[in-house]
């Protein structure tokens, strides 16, 4: 299929590395078969050769090499060449010669391998010249590990910036680019001319004029490699790879999908009706001409109706009888008609696929949000929050009653593993009530103090009171956990706030901190008993009523002395509060925390970390993350700002330790997540199905598959060890 068919036999599935086959370049068998400007390139590259090798660099660097935009100059040069010699025509010949394309040199004598250079903010492509003519053969994986490792950087640089370009279409016949004739009026089908190596083939053609197109495979199996490796191609079928852009995937494979299939409509289908009609298929050519008739002209009709459209497609063109023709041009229009289909098929399946995806990510993205809303409502002010389901999943256009059902239960279940929650629902009502329970008593008392004057508070009560026993039940760690700090003056007196009378706790452990009951009442009891067992001895009872009165108001002055600890509060003047270390660090991990794990992401792997990815993200978002902190932290050394912030991250984070049998050279031995995020058995989900599409692309490497899926049993099984 296509010129790159061969590439997934070379790919090295190993993480950072370029495939390397075993390939060598032979010195050239008889040099007088030779045009005279193919042995003075060839000479040429020699002596450029052995000078590397008497500078005795370690390192190779392909500017060193000759390249192919030198040659003109350098042929210019040659004073035993005459003009026809230096001419263009005679160096693209001399080229094809020297890359055994001709018909009496067809064995490779020099290697082309191209290198990328930045010039001006832009990408220029270089090829370099590679023939040291030392040795009967020479080994070119070298030369190759090094060119590609020279042009890394800016192959990444290429692929983020493609990843930022809108692949435009023609509004009418997009799939006219996949189909070309030659000067006989032959057509031909290119069912993977819109792949990136075709547009990448076409960028290093262009850099090669006017001497190409001359073979370059190895630098595109060693982008694509990179490409796929750094998560930013996917595969549709070996050969036929494309961008990832930024935000979501969906548009790009409906892009693809419609390309294809209005190339395959274009290119098929008259000659399928031909050959129905030669042959006496008439069913099948009324069949082809219906399903013709369903196909849109216009591009955007086609994203929508064309993913409708290929099963049918699939099982008609895939039905022809190909096999009852005979003839090159038949064997040609079924093999490029099946390559068309096969790439159907997969983009159709990636498309389902990613719009899974996107709704998942939608659904994620509005859980972030309920949770977000359900924090602030509590913090703000300290009430329950009512979230109406249904009205919250509209924004997701779920069209099935199943769909919502089931957008509903994984909000309900998310949400209900991370806050107090209590779901009620009826036939046409469905409800979540809602706090974070580490205000949960402070949300109890200012409900019961609203509840006095309005009615419908009144009735979420006994909600707050369910919503304890469930915390109670499954020994949530975080209830009442953020305690009332003092807050203070920038002069670093504390602030005088007025003392109102203090409402009633609704619960008797609340009641607890305000006064000790066992205490009181033991007090009441014995003075009560004492001025009794008076009275009785001194044989008067006046003195019992205003004795139980004295032990009442003694009983009140001791329980309130003794409350919490059960020692007596002593009058003292406070001494100048300082914030606790724990608090700072929270602090500046609240600050930080939006800027390490954002809300908003284009893939879930932007919210992995190991210890040195955390350390660089830090520091390159270190000065907006100091303009948010206070100002008595401005000042600091960066450095030590840069310690606190991952201090303070790792204080909110779980930290995943792969075991040292595991661990890998170039993979992390750690991995570092939000712990608010891996509470959530949706981000959990995600992130497992993210490690489970790396793993199908080290199926045959079994120690990238121990790894990965040690990660993926952690997330899905091991999780609540890293929660206590």
């Amino acid at each position: 299929m296509e010129p790159f068919s061969e590439l997934g036999a070379t790919e090295n599935p190993h993480l950072g590395s370029v495939s390397e086959p075993n390939y060598f370049i032979s010195l050239p068998k008889n040099i007088a078969s030779y045009s005279l400007t193919s042995q003075a390139i060839l000479e040429e590259l020699r002596v450029r050769h052995r000078r590397l090798e008497m500078h005795g660099s370690a390192e190779i660097t392909p500017t060193l090499f000759l390249t192919l935009d030198l040659i003109p100059e350098l042929l210019s040069k040659q004073v035993h060449l005459t003009d026809s010699h230096r001419s263009g025509s005679a160096i693209k010949e001399a080229l094809k010669e020297l890359a055994g394309l001709t018909e009496h040199n067809k064995e490779p004598v020099v290697y082309f391998y191209p290198f990328i250079l930045q010039v001006d903010q832009k990408l220029i492509f270089r090829v370099s010249m590679i023939a040291p003519q030392i040795n009967e053969k020479t080994d070119i994986v070298p030369f190759r590990r090094s060119c590609f490792k020279y042009s890394i950087d800016l192959v990444d640089l290429l692929l983020k910036n493609r990843s930022n370009q809108n692949l435009v279409l023609e509004e009418e016949n997009p799939g006219s680019n996949l189909i070309r004739a030659d000067q006989k009026g032959k057509v031909y089908f290119f069912p993977t001319k819109l792949s990136f190596e075709s547009e990448l083939e076409s960028i290093i053609r262009k850099s090669m004029e006017p001497y190409g197109p001359l073979p370059v495979k190895d630098f595109i199996i060693d982008v694509i490699t990179r490409g796929k490796e750094t998560a930013n191609l996917v595969e549709i079928v070996p050969g036929y790879h494309f961008v990832l852009p930024s935000g979501s995937h969906h548009p790009e494979y409906a892009k693809h999908l419609a390309v294809q299939l209005d190339g395959l409509k274009q290119f098929a289908f008259p000659f399928l009706k031909r050959y129905a009609s030669e042959n006496h298929y008439e069913s099948y050519s009324e069949t082809l001409k219906h399903l013709e008739s369903k196909f849109p002209k216009q591009t955007e009709e086609l994203y929508k109706q064309g993913p409708l459209l290929i099963p049918e497609v699939l099982q008609i063109l895939g039905n022809f009888p190909f096999d009852k023709l005979n003839g090159d041009e038949a064997t040609r229009i079924k093999n490029s008609i099946q390559d068309s289909l096969i790439i159907l098929q997969k983009l159709s399946r990636f498309l389902s696929e990613q719009e899974k995806e996107d709704a998942e990510d939608e659904l994620f993205s509005l859980i972030q949000l309920l949770s977000t809303k359900i924090e602030e409502n509590t913090k703000n002010t300290l009430t329950l929050t009512k979230l109406n389901l249904y009205s919250e999943i509209k924004t997701l256009n779920l069209k099935s009653d199943s769909e919502k059902k089931k957008a509903i239960d994984t909000i309900v279940k998310t949400l209900s593993d991370t806050y107090g929650c209590l779901e009620m629902k009826e036939e046409n009502f469905h409800v979540l009530f809602a706090l974070d329970q580490k205000l949960l008593s402070k949300v109890e008392e200012n409900t019961f103090k609203l509840a006095k004057t309005n009615p419908e508070v009144r009735n979420e009560l006994p909600i707050l009171d369910q919503i304890r026993i469930i915390l109670k039940n499954r020994s949530d760690v975080s209830i009442d956990k953020e305690e009332r700090t003092d807050e203070i003056d920038e002069d670093g007196t504390e602030e005088k706030i007025p003392s109102t009378k203090s409402e009633p706790r609704i619960s008797f452990s609340a009641l607890q901190e305000k006064f000790h009951v066992p205490i009181g009442v033991f007090s009441f009891l014995f003075l009560s008993s004492v001025v009794t067992v008076v009275s009785l001895l001194i044989g008067s009872l006046d003195y019992i009523g205003s004795g139980f009165l004295i032990s009442f108001f003694v009983g009140l002055i001791l329980g309130y002395l003794y409350r919490k600890d059960g020692k007596p509060k002593p009058i003292s003047e406070k001494p100048k509060p300082t914030l606790p270390k724990e608090n700072r660090s929270l602090s500046i991990a609240k600050v930080a925390e939006s800027f390490i794990y954002p809300k908003k992401f284009n893939s879930i792997a932007e919210k992995v970390y190991d210890s040195k990815r955390l350390r660089n993200h830090i520091e390159e978002c270190v000065d907006d993350i100091i303009l948010q902190l206070p100002s008595a932290d401005r000042n600091k050394d960066s450095n030590k700002i840069v310690a606190e912030i991952e201090h303070a991250i790792l204080q909110i984070s779980v930290v995943m330790k792969i075991p040292e049998a595991l661990q890998l050279k170039n993979r992390s031995k750690e991995l570092i997540l939000s712990k608010a995020d891996f509470r959530t058995i949706l981000f959990r989900t995600q992130l497992a199905e993210y490690y489970r599409k790396e793993a199908s692309l080290y199926k045959s490497d079994r120690d990238q598959m121990d790894y990965i899926q040690f990660i993926i049993r952690e997330l899905e099984f091991g999780y609540n060890k890293y929660l206590k």
